[in-house]
């Protein structure tokens, strides 16, 4: 009998478990807070300014300055009402995609610069948060129940491969799955680096990459390779 190769599966979570719609999910829940208080006209041009400076990759060191700063008092239920909307973007194929590789004893991580707090919602309603063994991200602090600050806990791409470094995990059985440039230093370093068909574009003379078209295409890159 065939022994199954087990792999470790490092995801990032915006624009690759989370399809973008056109928003990721940071940018979602900042325009939807802005929205739903009807703030004043120049704090949602303001607003609509940072999420597409975001969108466009610039200043990326200065925007978790400015969205926390236009999220301070977000009442933390206001993120299970975005985090229901995003989940709808997560067919089911992709869910049962990710559900498979854990029952094949694959181990499942992710590794993402975005929130946690919103990450776990969005794959918790979406039944699939129990098949992660960890979800690396930045979360927010909260006092009485309101946003009020935020651990910076995966600030960069290159802090996404430390984590993943730190739990002593080889890198010839890991497939790094990502879309965009925070991707590269896992994709660098690991022996099957997976882009997602929307992020080709990142990983352009960058080395050798697999493709899949979204995130249900893991599972037979995985199968093929053995797993």
């Amino acid at each position: 009998m065939t022994t199954r190769r087990r792999f470790t599966i490092v995801y990032d979570f915006d624009g690759t478990l989370l399809p973008l719609g056109p928003w990721d999910s940071e940018q979602e829940l900042l325009l939807s807070r802005l929205e739903s208080v009807r703030a004043a006209f120049w704090r949602r041009w303001y607003g609509r300014l940072v999420v597409e400076a975001d969108r466009r990759g610039w200043q990326p060191r200065s925007f978790k300055r400015r969205y926390l700063r236009l999220l301070r008092g977000t009442p933390a239920g206001f993120l299970d009402q975005v985090a229901l909307r995003l989940a709808a973007r997560i067919l089911p194929q992709e869910r049962d995609a990710v559900l498979t590789l854990a029952r094949r004893g694959h181990r499942l991580l992710i590794a993402s610069c975005g929130t946690a707090d919103l990450s776990e919602r969005v794959l918790a309603i979406c039944g699939i948060l129990p098949c992660f063994e960890a979800l690396f991200a930045n979360r927010f602090v909260f006092q009485e129940g309101r946003i009020s600050g935020m651990r910076l806990e995966v600030p960069s791409g290159r802090a996404k491969l430390e984590i993943v470094k730190s739990l002593g995990i080889d890198p010839a059985g890991t497939v790094a799955v990502g879309d965009g440039i925070t991707d590269q230093p896992l994709w660098q370093w690991s022996a099957v680096p997976v882009v997602v068909g929307r992020g080709r574009r990142a990983a352009l003379g960058r080395g050798t990459y697999r493709v899949v078209a979204s995130c249900a295409g893991v599972l037979d890159l995985v199968v093929s390779l053995g797993g």
